[in-house]
């Protein structure tokens, strides 16, 4: 196993892949956000050939392995109070100092999801 994924966090991924009419695939991804550190979020996305995978129910979770590689062992939780709402994502060799302090929403390959937006 390469994610560890919180209860909470997979309602949440399974609710907004059903409004959106989204496959239940999600990838763990590095994003840059300008001047911040990069940070991890997650995408509605589809498996690559060489994706590591694994299954929660009926949901997909990929990851390259170059991000892997980098990160390794991923933990997804979800926040919904009034300090931060979205996903909190850490892993077991952080990117930055900042890692699990802010909370992200997961997007769409193509852009954000609608009525989420990327908050970190």
């Amino acid at each position: 196993m390469f994610i560890k994924l919180e209860p909470e966090a997979y309602r949440a991924i399974m609710s907004a892949s059903s409004a959106e009419g989204l496959n239940r695939c999600v990838r763990v991804e590095i994003r840059f956000t300008g001047c911040c550190d990069p940070s991890l979020g997650l995408v509605f996305d589809k498996p690559g050939q060489a994706d590591l995978v694994q299954t929660e129910d009926d949901l997909t979770i990929v990851v390259s392995p170059d991000v892997y590689a980098l990160v390794g062992e991923v933990a997804v939780s979800y926040a919904d109070d009034a300090e931060r709402r979205g996903f909190i994502i850490t892993s077991e060799k952080p990117l930055s100092e900042w890692q699990g302090f802010a909370a992200c929403d997961i997007r769409k390959a193509s852009g954000p999801v609608s009525g989420l937006s990327y908050e970190e």
